[in-house]
């Protein structure tokens, strides 16, 4: 059967209109989904449409994230509901039916273009150029080309075709923009029914798809994919399909479905999901917290988990039963804390029993009374801890309830603070910390003390003890400014900025002087930070705007803009807008204008990063050399002089630089040493750089990192044998470190061991599927998988590197040979596959 009998092709009208100089390919398209159930790549890219593979690529990523198509499998599309209603919109509109809706009266009140603009784009499927300055909306043309200009250059809206559409940046910025206006309560009930009524419609097809059937299953589903948005997981799903199957997972899973269950494992098979990726999805909803609701699991043994939320009917009827409980438990100890022997029976063990004896068979099945038991201490420490953290002890009722959580016994408080592990899998740029030393917030012995042993907690990997002191001194001084300001920096520098994001706004919400210059400039300048590390200059920008505003002559306000557009100069973000002079600019005023010789030497050495940058090497030398005569006790300074002769290619000179170093500093020398062996490396000298590797293992045997550097001196000198022998035993040594197996796995794959390295690569993410590492881990298996014929496991494996890549915390010279050798090894892949 030919292809043209299989599939339905638009008719001549629609893909060659005459007067057109082009066809609008995005009903093509939705035309082609609409009149198909499946339609494939090639589809498109034949007679009669024939879309150019480039052009079609574009087009179906751009529908793909407006959400009017999905793909269900590689190379095969289909059209979602909300993409059969832009069908018919644009079918309307070739026959001149076109209706706008416009703005409230709320929003119009007030002569903000931007925000009518956004508003007209959002609940209108595009705009023209017409539709703004006619009526009733009639804003003048140069206010509208102004308007819309600043729009598209922060990505909130984007032109095609002379058309203005809304883009997922726009329409958070919507949801954000409403808030700022008194709606009246239709308003907003309106607009809530039109989500509803979009996503009740996708998932009648979803059920009738997958033939879900039972009741209880269809409304604990809705009920999340209302609550919950496919944006949170869309890095680690490949499309909203994929992300309605894990929600449908938790909706049949739940305690009140017991003893029906379905595994993980059959789960993917009888529903068609990826096993690691609903796993790694799973995980991120329960333990990463990528929504703001909590999920619980209740394991009943290795193999088999419930799941249940925070706020739903069971988790609400649980609470209420165990405060009363708490509540009891500490009134009657309080009671009899006189007198002992007339006390009732007040263990820890009688107080889960009764919660035990009430909570089964009335709320979940007695079957799960075990895991139960397992389970009602770890969410008492959760309730305590809710209770301290999120309740404001307002009325009498509240205080006695907060005096009940208080006096509970230890192993109830033990709560382990679990940070929001979910912004390692989000993406970041490196921004150098050390800026924000600048603010000179540590002149107190005690708080500088405090942030070296915090920072020394971090290096270890335990963070609840970096934190736990800090945390004690602000119950203890809770308006210490000093301390909360102390408390974000470490938030931001353990990679948790929004921790640190949500913690200042918090904590100084209410603080009175907020605008005092030792408040607002440390306040807005660590959130300046905070937002550049997660790749949100636009938010940076505005608070640079603050900072010019209220002091405008600082050079934190200064040195803040250098800042925004250094770094975007540095990761090579909109470059049409940077001017180099500019921002080099700023960080002279910054200079001038600060009195503190450490300060000035931050300054020069970011002004050296970005000479550096514009490979101007002489200048950049000429920069951090001003700096080290500032600050010469700094390493990192000096760290920053060896790196520019190191890209200058003057590595003798580096060498001797780092001796010198070695006296100025005998503290770091293991760590100086290592650079220097790095140093020769470059010079191709692999013997010198083992002698050292050699030399620091032996010094420092407890320090695993040293036999690391080790094991990829020998595979740098093609030594297979010593390679694999140092793999192993450093996999011995610390066998949970996910790192150390990926240093392994990368040996055996340079090696040839394919096999072999794919099992231990796939443990490294095993151990630590969010680790620092793992965009070199997926590249390994990528390369490991191509080698032994498995292209699909491999393009999938580089697809997964290419998230891992932005989330992790590297700069942007790494990124560029990551992005590399992907290109190198697709079009290897892609030769192999010509070539069969």
């Amino acid at each position: 059967m030919s292809r043209t009998q299989e599939i339905n092709y638009p008719p001549e009208e629609i893909f060659r209109e005459i007067g057109v100089e082009r066809p609008n390919l995005e009903h093509i398209i939705l035309w082609m989904l609409k009149n198909n159930d499946v339609v494939e790549w090639s589809n498109f890219k034949e007679e009669p449409i024939s879309i150019p593979q480039s052009t079609l690529s574009y087009y179906l990523k751009a529908l793909m994230l407006d959400q009017y198509i999905e793909k269900v499998e590689r190379g095969k599309y289909q059209i979602t509901s909300k993409g059969a209603e832009r069908y018919n919109q644009l079918s309307r509109s070739k026959e001149g039916e076109r209706k706008l809706n416009y703005p409230p009266k709320a929003i119009t009140n007030d002569r903000n273009y931007d925000h009518w603009i956004i508003w007209m784009v959002y609940n209108n499927t595009f705009c023209k150029w017409s539709d703004f300055i006619d009526e009733p909306l009639k804003i003048n043309q140069s206010s509208l080309s102004k308007n819309l200009n600043e729009l598209q250059k922060r990505d909130i809206i984007r032109k095609e075709n002379k058309e203005y559409r809304i883009t997922q940046k726009g329409k958070s910025e919507y949801s954000r923009m409403l808030k700022e206006y008194d709606l009246d309560r239709q308003s907003i009930l309106n607009e809530e029914s039109k989500r509803i009524e979009e996503i009740t419609k996708k998932t009648i097809t979803f059920f009738e798809k997958y033939n879900i059937q039972e009741g209880d299953i269809k409304f604990r589903f809705l009920n999340n994919v209302l609550k919950y948005s496919y944006a949170n997981l869309r890095g680690s799903l490949d499309s909203e399909e994929d992300f309605n199957k894990v929600l449908l997972f938790f909706s049949m899973n739940h305690p009140n479905q017991y003893p029906f269950y379905i595994s993980p494992k059959d789960f993917s098979k009888e529903y068609q999901i990826n096993l690691l990726e609903l796993k790694f999805n799973i995980r991120q909803i329960v333990e990463k917290n990528v929504y703001s609701t909590k999920f619980f699991s209740l394991k009943v043994n290795d193999d088999k988990s419930y799941y249940f939320q925070a706020n739903e009917k069971i988790e609400k009827v649980l609470s209420a039963i165990i405060e009363d409980h708490i509540t009891k438990f500490t009134y009657l100890r309080k009671l009899y804390e006189s007198k002992p022997s007339k006390t009732p029976s007040m263990s820890l063990k009688f107080t889960v029993d009764a919660i035990l004896e009430e909570i089964c068979d009335n709320l979940f099945n007695s079957e799960l009374k075990n895991a139960l038991r397992e389970f009602i201490p770890e969410y008492i420490s959760h309730l305590a801890y809710r209770i301290e953290t999120e309740r404001k002890l307002v009325d009498t009722l509240d205080k006695l309830e907060g005096v009940a959580w208080r006096d509970i016994p230890e192993v109830f408080q033990s709560y382990n603070s679990r940070f929001d592990l979910v912004e390692q899998a989000e993406f970041k740029y490196y921004i150098d910390y050390s800026i924000l030393m600048v603010l000179n917030l540590f002149s107190s012995t005690e708080i500088k003390d405090m942030f070296e042993e915090a920072k020394h907690s971090m290096k270890k990997r335990d963070s609840d003890k970096a934190f736990h002191k800090i945390n004690s001194c602000i119950e203890s001084d809770p308006d210490n400014i000093d301390l909360l300001f102390l408390k974000s920096i470490v938030l931001a520098i353990s990679n948790r900025h929004k921790s640190a994001i949500r913690f200042l706004k918090e904590s100084l919400k209410n603080y009175p002087n907020k605008k005092d210059e030792e408040i607002f400039i440390p306040y807005n300048f660590i959130m300046v930070y905070c937002h550049l590390t997660l790749a949100e200059f636009d938010n940076a920008l505005k608070i640079y705007d603050k900072l010019s505003e209220n002091y405008p002559d600082h050079p934190i306000s200064y040195i803040t803009k250098a800042l925004v557009y250094g770094y975007k100069f540095i990761y090579q973000i909109d470059l049409e807008k940077i001017r180099i002079d500019q921002v080099l600019d700023d960080i002279d005023k910054a200079i001038l204008l600060e009195d503190i010789n450490i300060n000035k030497a931050k300054y020069y050495l970011f002004k050296s990063l970005v000479l550096k940058k514009s490979k101007k090497y002489e200048d950049a030398l000429e920069a951090i050399d001003t700096a080290i005569k500032l600050n010469p006790k700094d390493l990192q300074i000096h760290y920053v002089k060896y790196n520019i002769l190191y890209d200058f290619e003057k590595i003798d000179e580096a060498l001797e630089l780092v001796d010198e170093g070695i006296k100025l500093f005998p503290e770091h020398q293991a760590k100086l040493m290592t650079h220097k062996a790095y140093l020769y490396k470059k010079k191709n000298d692999y013997d010198k750089g083992l002698e050292i590797a050699n030399e620091l293992w032996e010094q420092n045997p407890e320090n695993f990192e040293f036999l690391n550097n080790k094991v990829y001196w020998h595979l740098y000198r093609g030594e297979k044998e010593e390679a694999i022998e140092a793999g192993k035993q450093l996999i011995k040594l610390d066998p949970d470190d996910g790192n150390y197996h990926d240093s392994y796995g990368e040996v055996l794959t340079e090696f040839g061991e394919y096999e072999e390295a794919i099992k231990i690569l796939q443990k490294a993410l095993e151990l630590d599927p969010l680790g620092w590492f793992t965009y070199n881990t997926y590249i390994q298996l990528g390369r490991s998988y191509k080698e032994i014929g498995k292209f699909d496991l491999a393009k999938d494996c580089l697809q997964k590197g290419e998230r891992a890549v932005q989330t992790c915390f590297c700069n942007v010279k790494m990124r560029d040979e990551w992005k590399d050798e992907k290109l190198k090894l697709l079009a290897e892949m892609d030769k192999l596959e010509r070539k069969s």
